[in-house]
């Protein structure tokens, strides 16, 4: 199960770096967020592969395995997965693209992210049922987004319907989310 997820996790993460890499561009800034976004997918698949940090005592290990051990910790500490998402993002700022690329490239994050979490956690899909509703509601919200700003924009437009569609949606989902 954790392999799968893990290779889930790596898949989902390639797509996203090269989704939002598409249409290439070749600037600098883009060059070096392309650069981290590669290395912080792979760290990140890295982190999920080596799993958690074995509990065995240190002082045991010759010299070769406490630096592989040294390692490994320092890729099981950073927050790849989190780092690679703000890489990913901002690479995509750097071109302009439709508002369903963009959309797209969301719902496709928060799949990573959900990958991430059930490889980390070495759980099944069946632990998010009690999320499925605002998963789906969040999911509706980043379709109203990606709706909203591919119309075009006026005064009493469509555009301006859906944006206070959306406002009164993120009320009912701040709603649910906050506790009673």
């Amino acid at each position: 199960m954790t392999a799968r997820t893990t290779g889930a996790a790596g898949m989902l993460a390639a797509v996203c770096v090269a989704w939002s890499a598409l249409p290439l561009r070749h600037g600098g800034l883009a060059g070096m967020f392309l650069a981290v976004a590669i290395a912080c997918a792979l760290l990140s698949v890295a982190r999920l592969a080596l799993g958690r940090s074995p509990d065995e005592a240190s002082a045991y290990l010759n010299t070769v395995q406490q630096s592989a051990r040294s390692v490994a910790d320092l890729i099981r500490l950073c927050p790849w997965a989190e780092v690679m998402i703000v890489a990913v993002l901002a690479l995509e700022a750097q071109h302009p693209s439709p508002p369903w690329h963009t959309g797209l490239l969301g719902a496709a994050l928060l799949a990573y992210l959900f990958a991430c979490h059930l490889a980390e956690s070495r759980s099944r899909l069946a632990v998010l049922r009690p999320q499925a509703p605002l998963i789906a509601v969040g999911l509706g919200l980043l379709a109203l987004a990606a709706g909203a700003a591919a119309l075009p924009s006026g005064k009493g437009s469509a555009a301006d319907v859906l944006a206070v569609l959306a406002g009164v949606a993120a009320v009912a989902v701040a709603g649910m989310v906050i506790p009673v």
